[in-house]
């Protein structure tokens, strides 16, 4: 078979572009689309990790927390208990003649190691300073006890009174719910 160089040229052109093609379509192609997908995965890969890294220091920041509460829990002495806390407290603060009532509960914990102790205070016909003083000392107490809920209400005959129903929480030892 007998094939003119011009022939001869335009095949050999038309088979280059045909492997060029090949190359193109089933080697590079795939190589650029494989590296988008691992690009994507990456970047996918880095938000999970710094989800965790996040997560590692709230894990650590909370258990630094729970380090303190068992500590504070068990400094506080054997016969702790929520309610004579804040019934001593309101004597101290000159808050007990205002005490309409005090209802004591608690709730184990899963663990069942330990409990939220909680009592809600009835205060009545308080003046501003005097209230102060009583949030002031159950906040700012070593025992780890926080408000849980506050309630406020003006009363008086000037409004220059206040009413308020407080409710201090704090975690015990289970048995000492």
């Amino acid at each position: 078979m007998n094939i003119s160089n011009r022939d001869k040229k335009a095949l050999i052109i038309c088979a280059g572009f045909l492997m060029a093609f090949i190359v193109v379509q089933f080697m590079f192609l795939p190589t650029l689309e494989k590296r988008k997908t691992l690009e994507q995965r990456l970047v996918s890969k880095k938000i999970v990790l710094e989800e965790i890294m996040n997560l590692e220091r709230e894990y650590i920041i909370l258990a630094g927390r729970t380090g303190a509460e068992r500590s504070a829990i068990s400094g506080r002495g054997a016969d702790f208990t929520l309610f004579s806390f804040i019934d001593t407290l309101a004597e101290q603060s000159g808050v007990k003649d205002n005490v309409a009532y005090m209802k004591p509960s608690s709730r184990t914990l899963a663990n069942r190691e330990y409990a939220v102790s909680m009592v809600k205070v009835k205060l009545d016909s308080l003046y501003l300073k005097e209230f102060v003083d009583f949030i002031n000392g159950v906040e700012s107490s070593s025992n780890q006890v926080q408000i849980r809920s506050l309630s406020l209400s003006k009363t008086g005959r000037d409004n220059t009174m206040i009413d308020a129903i407080v409710e201090a929480e704090t975690i015990v030892k289970g048995d000492s719910a």
